[in-house]
């Protein structure tokens, strides 16, 4: 068993780190451990404007990463410890088999976690932990969050209760969950660091921690510039959905409506008074799925900001 020191707490140079360590080593068992800043993951067959209010994460400068797996939407921030098991797929072939040492590890330190649905670990009936897997060339990569001391009240603001359903989309729908922190149960308090090193210890299991090497970091670097930072991964990536909002702008009624694939809007229609909808519909026809770019466009009609929770 292997663990590769990671410290980053960039979302987007974590996500390039994950896979290339999964790509790269190949032949070895890993056990990864690693801290987001605040920061929204969605799973790779989501759609971000469903599973989050997007004006939201612009005034809080959260931003969004697509994973490489498959699940729900999760939110990361430093009191969140994110745990990766990296092994052959007829050693991982299940959620059992990947979440029992997890669970034993917890056990071990006197915290009452369990199974419970497929994929997450509670405390009782209160998530801790929610995982997914990506299957792919004979490996299986399961990752999952550890809510040790989050802020659960922006957790619940941003991801859980806040669904868009102006989106209509096959895309994967995250579950509602109630939440705990780990360090509400514990029976000896201990800081974040002193449970990370625990957990390591127990789940390393007498192997070895490597550092990557000054080429391979630049590898990791360029994976995270070229497709986690990329609109084509984060956006290009959203399954095909049709939207359609209805309500009051500037005291006349609005509607817009529109289609995509691929990220690319179709069949754009803007009705309202307040401001040149002919215009909206024409800039928006054929263009990205871009929320800053619409929010501009909202700028650029009204000079109003709030234009853009009708059409995100």
């Amino acid at each position: 068993m292997l663990t590769v020191r990671n410290r980053c707490h960039d979302p987007f140079y974590n996500q390039a780190f994950e896979e290339y360590v999964f790509e790269t080593f190949r032949d070895e068992n890993m056990v990864l451990l690693w801290q987001n800043d605040p920061t929204v993951v969605v799973g790779c067959h989501q759609n971000i404007c469903r599973e989050v209010r997007w004006p939201l994460l612009r005034e809080l400068h959260v931003p969004v990463v697509r994973r490489m797996s498959g699940g729900g939407t999760v939110y990361h921030d430093l009191g969140n410890l994110n745990y990766t098991l990296m092994a052959p797929q007829d050693q991982m072939p299940d959620y059992d088999s990947a979440l029992a040492p997890v669970i034993a590890a917890l056990n071990d330190l006197s915290i009452p976690a369990q199974k419970r649905r497929s994929c997450d670990i509670a405390i009782g009936e209160q998530k801790i932990s929610g995982s997914a897997q990506r299957v792919t060339g004979g490996r299986v990569l399961h990752h999952g969050t550890l809510l040790f001391d989050s802020d659960l009240e922006l957790l619940d603001r941003i991801t859980t209760h806040h669904k868009n359903d102006c989106f209509q989309t096959k895309g994967t729908v995250s579950a509602i969950c109630a939440v705990t922190n780990i360090r509400d149960h514990l029976q000896t308090d201990m800081t974040l660091e002193e449970f990370r090193a625990e957990l390591l210890q127990r789940l390393l299991s007498g192997g070895r921690e490597i550092v990557l090497t000054a080429d391979q970091e630049r590898e990791v670097e360029r994976l995270r510039d070229e497709k986690y930072c990329s609109w084509q991964w984060t956006w290009g990536k959203t399954p095909s959905f049709s939207y359609e909002k209805t309500g009051e702008f500037m005291g006349t009624p609005i509607r817009v409506a529109y289609s995509a694939k691929r990220g690319i809007l179709s069949n754009v229609q803007v009705e309202c008074e307040a401001f040149d909808a002919g215009k909206a519909e024409k800039a928006l026809e054929g263009a990205k799925l871009d929320p800053e770019a619409m929010e501009q466009l909202c700028l650029d009609l009204t000079g109003k900001p709030e234009l853009l929770n009708f059409f995100l």
